[in-house]
């Protein structure tokens, strides 16, 4: 029966199509209207719900400007100790040159002896033939470019 539906699509707030009814014009569907509950709606809550704990944000921002302190008192603090210890290993190294080349020197003098003697004994059936005389006339003197060491 279409008589005990109609009430069910009315509160429901569903078109009621005038095929499904088949009556007359008369008798239309009553709609109830949704209104507010009994003593009306709880309050809304609309303001922020911040809470009291913690520490303000001047104490915050004290906070944080000491740890940013003491941060760059030790990162300044290191770079300083870096630099000094480079400055430090640069001057033992300046001191320790001249011993390093003179070291050097020998070396290479005892080496330029060993060739020599070994260019005498090569080129001793060549006459004319010079130990120690440069291959190139140039007038600054050049280092060898290798030596075997």
């Amino acid at each position: 029966d279409f008589g005990a539906i109609l009430p069910m699509l009315a509160v429901a707030r569903l078109p009621v199509r005038r095929a499904l009814t088949r009556r007359s014009l008369a008798t239309k569907p009553v709609y109830i209207q949704d209104g507010p509950p009994p003593g009306g709606y709880p309050a809304i809550k609309y303001k922020k719900n911040i809470p009291d704990k913690g520490p303000s944000n001047v104490a915050m921002l004290a906070g944080f400007g000491a740890f940013l302190s003491y941060g760059w008192y030790f990162t300044i603090d290191s770079i300083h100790m870096r630099n000094r210890l480079k400055i430090e290993s640069y001057d033992t190294r300046m001191s320790l040159l001249p011993f390093l080349q003179a070291e050097e020197d020998q070396r290479y003098v005892e080496v330029l002896a060993i060739q020599a003697s070994k260019e005498a004994a090569l080129m001793a059936d060549v006459p004319g033939w010079e130990v120690n005389k440069p291959t190139f006339d140039t007038i600054e003197w050049v280092r060898p470019k290798s030596l075997p060491y």
